[in-house]
């Protein structure tokens, strides 16, 4: 007859694991701690010490990240292969999962500071032309038509689509290239390039176009893109003053834009022209 002296009913077991009987039952009910025993005429649940003693197995494994439905066979298996198997890949995915955080972190963070970027042009009216150095980066681009609806060029569903067609994470303001920076000032050009950049843990085998390593007239611009274009007479106008030859491409980088707000006159836009000094 068993011994119930040395067994512990579900409240000590509670008690001495510092988890609920709500828990223990549930447990159970997955298959990963049994009671020892259960009273046939009033359902009473007694645990052993050896039981007792899988829960900080239990918690490390959950510590661990693995889910409850991950820890069957925990208790049951004296074999060092069993939890090198269930090691190995946990860490083949939290490997993945750290990528993915990351990625989200990066992602969040950039949004942030353009933000920031835009609040801090906004507050100072920094609108100003003057020169400044590109750090080289790489973007994903896509070639498309240019209508002048901005709107529907920033926030851009091929764009979204080809993307996500290419498991490709993007991070950072939207940017739209010209080949010709005269053409884009007269607004006779029909042709963009919408450019993002990867994430910093890009699997995707889109290719990449460069942005940067060198100098590029910058100046800002506040409010409705449709009136951009004679910001481009100025800063043509300021290369010509100060001795540099601009161009031929231009790229426009929207700081603060319809992915942050829908008033127009809060915009920011950061209009970049590649630049050498004549």
């Amino acid at each position: 007859m068993l011994n119930l002296d040395n067994l512990h009913t579900i409240g000590e077991t509670a008690k001495i694991c510092k988890v609920s009987r709500k828990t223990l039952l549930f447990y159970e009910e997955l298959g990963i701690l049994k009671p020892d025993y259960i009273c046939p005429t009033n359902g009473y649940r007694y645990y052993s010490d050896s039981t007792v003693q899988l829960m900080p197995i239990l918690k490390y494994y959950k510590q661990m990240g693995f889910k409850l439905q991950e820890m069957t066979g925990v208790g049951k298996n004296n074999s060092c292969l069993f939890h090198e198997r269930n090691f190995l890949n946990q860490i083949s995915f939290l490997e993945e999962e750290e990528k993915r955080i990351q990625n989200s972190h990066q992602a969040l963070v950039d949004w942030l500071e353009l933000i920031h970027e835009g609040n801090s042009v906004k507050d100072s009216g920094f609108e100003s032309i003057n020169i400044k150095y590109i750090q080289p980066n790489q973007y994903f681009y896509l070639n498309q038509e240019f209508k002048y609806d901005y709107k529907d060029s920033i926030i851009n569903v091929p764009w979204i689509r080809y993307l996500e067609e290419h498991d490709a994470e993007i991070t950072g303001p939207v940017i739209l290239a010209f080949d010709d920076c005269q053409k884009r000032s007269l607004e006779l050009t029909n042709r963009a390039t919408i450019m993002q950049k990867p994430v910093r843990n890009n699997s995707s085998d889109l290719p990449l176009d460069n942005i940067g390593g060198s100098t590029f007239i910058s100046s800002y611009y506040i409010g409705d893109h449709a009136n951009m274009y004679k910001r481009y007479v100025d800063m043509e106008y300021w290369a010509k003053e100060n001795g540099y030859s601009c161009g031929p491409k231009v790229y426009e980088r929207f700081v603060v834009d319809y992915w942050t707000t829908t008033d127009i006159n809060m915009f920011v836009t950061e209009l970049l022209i590649p630049a050498n000094k004549k």
